[in-house]
Formats: C-alpha cells, sequence, structure tokens
C-alpha cells in the first residue's frame, strides 16, 4: 500500500532532539518469533510497544542528533520499511503524550506534540464515560505483598501447580454427580435472606481474587503499585494494578499471572464444594460453602475469562493471540476499514498486514462492541428492577457516551478532518445513506410486533394424594412416574390404635347383644331399653372406625401419572392425617399457564395477539403452534409455580416479604395457552411435564416500524417503574 514519505509539518519537528528519559526501561519480548521492544514508565506505570524498526530510531535518539538526522539514518538502513515522516510525528507525539520522551519544543512544534497536559483530563473522562465500572485507589500493597510472597512462595511453584490440578480433579470428581442438585438449589442464592450473605463473601472471594494476581506478579519479579475499589454497577469490589506484568519478557509468566486471580477463586471454590457434600442441607454453613461455589466458579467463568470484556480473559486472549491491545487495535482496525473502503482514503494505514491477525481484529471487534451495548442495557435494566431512578440515570450516561458523544466527535471529524480534503464529499455521501438506510429501516418499515412472557405447563386435571388418617405404611403400591386409574389402590397403610378400638367395641356390641336376647326372654322392658340405649352409640361409633379403617387403603382419586413423592422410601414410615404425599396428572390434557406483567398486557393487547408460538425449556429449537384458550383481565399476585419467579429461574420480580417465593411484586395477568394436539407426532423427542418451564412469544396483528414499538416499549416500562414520573 502506498505510503507518502512527507509530511507538511515536518520542518515543525526536524530540528528537535529529543531522547528517551533516563527512568523509562525496556524490555525486549517475541511475538511469534519477531522481536518487539515494551518501553515502561515506572513512574507513571505507563506502557509502549516498539516494532524493530521503531525501537531503532528511537535507539538513536540521544538528546544530541536531530530527528530528521535520526529519520535520515533509519532510512539508509530500513529503505522502504522505515517510517515516513508522517509515522515518525506520530510516533514522537505518542512517546511524548505518555511521557516517556525528554525534548524542549519549540513555539511551533508545542501544537503538534505537547498533550501531556491531556493526560489527567483523558484518564478522568474515561472513568466518566464507564461509570460502571470506576477505579478508586486506595493505597498501595507492595510492602505487604513483598512480606507475604516469600511466605507462598513453595506454592507458587510447579509443585503448587500440580497440587492445585489434583484438588481441582477430586473436587469435580466428587462434585460432578451432585450438578443436578446444586442447580435445582440455585434460588437459593436469590432469596432475600441470603443478599447479606451473598455481598460479603463477594468482597471477601475478589479481594482473595486480586491477591492472586498481585502474589503471583510478584513471584515472577513484577510490582503491584496501587490497589482499591472498582465499583461494579455501583457495587464495590477490590481491585490490584499488576500491569507491570506486560513488561516481562515470557508470555506465559504474563498468562498466569492474569489466570491468577481466577487460580486462586477455583481453589476457594472446590473446597466450598467438598465442604458443601458433606453438610446438611437447610443449614446456613452449608448455604454458605454453595454461595462460595457459586461465586467462585460460575461468576468467574462467566466474567473474570470472558474475553469480550476487558478482564482476566482479556488480556489471556491478547497473549495467546500474541495480539497486544487487543480491543484497541480492532477498534482502530474497524476504522481503517471504514476508512479505506467506505470512504475510499487511499493513504489510510491498516494496523498490521497479517491476515491472520486482521481476521481476528474484525471478528472480536464487532463481537466485543456487541457484547458490550448488550452488557450495559442489562446492567442499566437490573439496576432499574430495584432502583428505578438510578437506573434511568444509568441508562440515560450509557446513551450519551457510547453514542452521542462518539457521534459527535464523529460528526466534527467528518467536517474537518484534513485527511478528507479530497474524499469528503464521498464521506458525506457515504454517512447519510448509511443513516438514511437505518432511519428507514427502523422508522419506516413495518415490523411484526412481539410480546414475550414465561409460563409453565400445567394439566388441567390435577389432584393431590392425600392421607386421611394417620398411620404405619405397609404396602406400596406404585412410585413416581407410574400411570393410574381412578381408584387404584396405591398405599395401604395401618393403624394399631384404630384396630385395637374397633376390636374393643365390637366386644362390648357382642355382649350388648347377648343382654338384649336375655332381656327379650325374660320380658324385662326396662332392662331392654337400658340395652338398646348403650348399643345405638357404640354402633355409630364403630361404623365410624370402620369408615376411619377403609380410608387407611389410599386410592387414586382420578386417572393420570403420579408426579409427587410416592415410592418405596415411603415403606414403614409413618404418614400423618393431611399430609400430601404425591399428586397425580391427567397428561393427556396439558395446557400452558402464562403470565404477562403490565408492560405488556396493556388495553389493546389480548385483542391484538394474532399468533403464538411456545418453547420448551427442554426444547429450544422446536416452534409450538398454540393459541389463547383463556384470559384474565384482572391482575394477580400469586404464582401459579415457582417456577416463573426470580428465584425459580423466572423474570417475574418477587415480593421480599414472602419468604416462599410465590407472591409477585406487581400484578400479573394470566393466559392460559394451548399445546398442539399433534405435540407426540410432530416432536417426539419432547416430552412436556408438568412444571416445566416455557417461554411465549406473542405476535400483533398491527404492524409497526421498530422505533415506534421501541418507544412504546419504554414509555411502558417507565410507567411502571417510574409512575411519578412524566413520560411523553
Amino acid at each position: 500500500m502506498e505510503r507518502p514519505t512527507f509530511s507538511n509539518a515536518w520542518s515543525r519537528v526536524n530540528r528537535l532532539t529529543p531522547t528517551l528519559r533516563p527512568h523509562v526501561q525496556i524490555q525486549r519480548q517475541l511475538y511469534r518469533g519477531q522481536p518487539w521492544h515494551v518501553v515502561h514508565d515506572p513512574v507513571t506505570n505507563s506502557f509502549f510497544r516498539l516494532n524493530p524498526v521503531d525501537y531503532h530510531f528511537v535507539g538513536l535518539l540521544d538528546g544530541k542528533r536531530s530527528v530528521d538526522e535520526v529519520w535520515r539514518m533509519t532510512l539508509d538502513r530500513f529503505g522502504d520499511d522505515a517510517p515516513t515522516q508522517g509515522e515518525v510525528i506520530g510516533l514522537l507525539g505518542q512517546l511524548n503524550q505518555s511521557n516517556l520522551l525528554r525534548v524542549d519544543l519549540p513555539v511551533d512544534a508545542q501544537p503538534l506534540l505537547e498533550r501531556a497536559h491531556q493526560r489527567q483530563f483523558k484518564k478522568w473522562r474515561g472513568q466518566l464515560s464507564n461509570v460502571l465500572f470506576m477505579r478508586i485507589p486506595v493505597f498501595n500493597p507492595n510492602r505487604l505483598l513483598d512480606w507475604l510472597e516469600p511466605a507462598v512462595r513453595p506454592l507458587l511453584s510447579k509443585w503448587g501447580l500440580a497440587a492445585w490440578l489434583l484438588i481441582m480433579a477430586y473436587a469435580l470428581f466428587e462434585f460432578l454427580p451432585h450438578v443436578g442438585e446444586f442447580v435445582r438449589d440455585s434460588q437459593s442464592v436469590m432469596a432475600p435472606s441470603n443478599w447479606a450473605w451473598m455481598a460479603v463473601l463477594f468482597i471477601l472471594t475478589k479481594a482473595f481474587h486480586e491477591l492472586g494476581h498481585g502474589l503471583i506478579c510478584k513471584r515472577f519479579g513484577g510490582s503491584v503499585p496501587e490497589t482499591g475499589l472498582m465499583m461494579l454497577v455501583l457495587f464495590p469490589a477490590p481491585y490490584v494494578d499488576a500491569t507491570s506484568s506486560w513488561n516481562m519478557p515470557d508470555k506465559w509468566k504474563r498468562i498466569l499471572v492474569s489466570s491468577g486471580g481466577m487460580i486462586f477463586e477455583l481453589i476457594i471454590a472446590a473446597i466450598a464444594a467438598i465442604a458443601w457434600l458433606h453438610l446438611e442441607r437447610g443449614t446456613l454453613p452449608s448455604q454458605l460453602a454453595y454461595n462460595l461455589v457459586f461465586l467462585a466458579s460460575v461468576t468467574t467463568i462467566l466474567f473474570n475469562a470472558n474475553p469480550l470484556l476487558r478482564f482476566d480473559g482479556y488480556y489471556i486472549l491478547s497473549d495467546l493471540l500474541e495480539i497486544p491491545n487487543l480491543y484497541e487495535r480492532s477498534t482502530r482496525h474497524l476504522k481503517y476499514l471504514c476508512k479505506r473502503y467506505l470512504f475510499g482514503l487511499p493513504h489510510a494505514t491498516p494496523v498490521t498486514g497479517v491476515r491472520f491477525d486482521q481476521t481476528t481484529m474484525v471478528i472480536y471487534g464487532i463481537a466485543s462492541q456487541i457484547y458490550r451495548a448488550m452488557v450495559m442495557v442489562g446492567i442499566a435494566v437490573f439496576v432499574a428492577q430495584s432502583i428505578p431512578t438510578l437506573g434511568l440515570i444509568i441508562g440515560a450516561w450509557s446513551i450519551i457516551s457510547w453514542a452521542v458523544i462518539p457521534s459527535v466527535k464523529f460528526l466534527h471529524w467528518l467536517i474537518t478532518a484534513s485527511e478528507l480534503y479530497e474524499r469528503r464529499l464521498r464521506a458525506v455521501a457515504v454517512t447519510a445513506t448509511i443513516a438514511a438506510v437505518i432511519l428507514i429501516s427502523v422508522g419506516y418499515i413495518p415490523m411484526d410486533e412481539h410480546r414475550n412472557a414465561q409460563g409453565v405447563i400445567e394439566a388441567s386435571q390435577s389432584t393431590d394424594v392425600v392421607v386421611f388418617n394417620d398411620g404405619f405404611v405397609t404396602q406400596v403400591l406404585t412410585s413416581r412416574g407410574h400411570y393410574v386409574k381412578q381408584g387404584q389402590l396405591l398405599l395401604v397403610t395401618t393403624n394399631p390404635i384404630l384396630e385395637a378400638r374397633q376390636k374393643e367395641i365390637q366386644a362390648r356390641l357382642d355382649r350388648l347383644t347377648i343382654e338384649r336376647r336375655i332381656a327379650l326372654a325374660s320380658l324385662d322392658q326396662n332392662e331392654l331399653r337400658t340395652v338398646e340405649s348403650q348399643i345405638k352409640p357404640l354402633a355409630e361409633e364403630l361404623a365410624e372406625i370402620q369408615h376411619q379403617l377403609s380410608q387407611l387403603e389410599i386410592r387414586a382419586p382420578i386417572e393420570g401419572v403420579i408426579v409427587g413423592p410416592i415410592g418405596p422410601n415411603l415403606q414403614d414410615s409413618y404418614v400423618t392425617r393431611g399430609k400430601v404425599i404425591g399428586r397425580i396428572v391427567n397428561l393427556s390434557d396439558l395446557r400452558v399457564t402464562a403470565l404477562v406483567d403490565q408492560s405488556t398486557s396493556d388495553t389493546a393487547f389480548f385483542d391484538q395477539i394474532r399468533e403464538v408460538e411456545l418453547r420448551t425449556a427442554g426444547g429450544i429449537p422446536a416452534v409450538l403452534p398454540s393459541e389463547v384458550i383463556y384470559r384474565s383481565r384482572k391482575g394477580r399476585h400469586d404464582l401459579p409455580h415457582p417456577a416463573l419467579g426470580y428465584s425459580g429461574g423466572g423474570q417475574i420480580m418477587l415480593d421480599s416479604k414472602d419468604p416462599h417465593g410465590m407472591t409477585s411484586l406487581r400484578p400479573m395477568f394470566e393466559m392460559w395457552l394451548k399445546l398442539p394436539a399433534d405435540l407426540k407426532q410432530r416432536y417426539p423427542e419432547l416430552a412436556p411435564l408438568p412444571g416445566q418451564r416455557v417461554y411465549v412469544r406473542f405476535t400483533l396483528h398491527e404492524k409497526r416500524p421498530l422505533m415506534f414499538q421501541w418507544a412504546h416499549r419504554t414509555r411502558q416500562i417507565l410507567r411502571d417503574r417510574l409512575p411519578d414520573l412524566p413520560v411523553f
């Protein structure tokens, strides 16, 4: 690609005699077999990477040679590979901005290179634009880590890593058979009574996480000049500055430093998992162990190991791919592609000429931008659920920092950038065309309007199997999952007290019967009346006892499948009157009960439904057509099933005053949806059962552009979350 050798601004810097500051450190590193040099300023803890040609150029800057003289020497040695005058100016500007150069700037070169005063402003501007992840420095932990590192050095070795792998393998071996039980208990994490414990354990585990980064960094000779608090969605979490590892020549040491936090956290998860397996369920120690497993494994893998966020996984991926500053370079490469192929700038310079790196940067740049936008929206919505006003502020600030400010800067560049002097008309036309296509797509073209909800499969006919009298179970004739007919014997119990009482009353009745016969034979009317008055109440009591004894045989009240806990585990157990020991459902007549909130069920929603589609939690790819068979226009707060609530894995926010998690925070509107009659024929792999979660999508009759759909949805959410806020 053609690179202009000369620059009109060269006369402003060619006589300068800069040199690197004496305290600057340079470390040689290999990337894919090619030597690079990392320039480190230990005062500001800033880093700058130089390729071999740039390193040769910078190395010749001794404070005596002029920039022009050094450039010509580099040009003589490297020829076409030498930097152009424009690239030299850019290199000097970046080094000076990072406070790595010592140079006396003349007045005419001051605006070109002197930007050191902007560093602090840019730092704070970056913090404000990323307010949800703001860092607050607290103290320098170097002395503390220098004291701790020798004590744990035997563990920070190959033998320590081997021991870590053995512990993790043992924990997995013990834990994997109980994963299903662990997942079923996940609702306990979001229980209001567990929030305080989760907050405390989160801070402690993250502190241990950051300790891992710091100790491993010190183990390999790095420094940790800063520790403090990072406000993760306005919640404090510890952090340490281990960026000195970037200066380590061995990439595997850099990867170990980046992985140190996860290594330390996962050992907590392993120990907590083993403890959870051996602790009694339902106790506080068991819940704390469960919390630690969840925090130190699930959240660590989902967030810290995720390379699309600039946490540990990002730096690990950068070192594995050997592409430093992956996010920044990906962003710059996407800008290059737009300049080169959309705006037609022939002198636009790519970040790299390596095809693999270019492809990686395009994929990563697009994926990270989309994911970060989704995270910001998700955080704003999550915060709005609990603190509506704060969620609204966060959402507005995110829009300003992620959309408005970049758009204004882009328009300013489009109008004033000197590099567009020959292509400005094309750039404006392309930008206007793209903007018009987007506006027409979202603001003019009618699209299907959808509303989403969650439901649960229920049986139209179902009933509990109830014990009518106390007794010991002597026979269990069926178990969960078996099909039974109405009146079929399920369970046989015995009650020795009732049986003894029956025998006693029967003996008394037999004696009174004999006495009655004697009275009849002797024609003694008084004796006859006395005997008969005793027989009647005893006969009634005997009939009642016989009825109670007959109820010791528990039979199926309806035809269907047993889904309760009836089984061999009840054998020889004692059951009390009124206890529910199972449930029978008629699987031939299932329906979906869905709940929609106020923001979905507006006044015209029920009458506008054109199509209903269902997806079961166990068969997401299969789209099941459905229809509404019942709808309620009156809101309800009680949930038909705990799976619909937030603590049960659903989306409905719960009232914290209900310890059972069966009361919604806002009124919900109930709908019954029909399952396809030919479900088994069309989808034999699906086995819908009562209690299974279902995802519902409603398609409305009226089509509207996406912009109006989004505006309508936003107004409804604001109206529900912030009822006192005037919404347009």
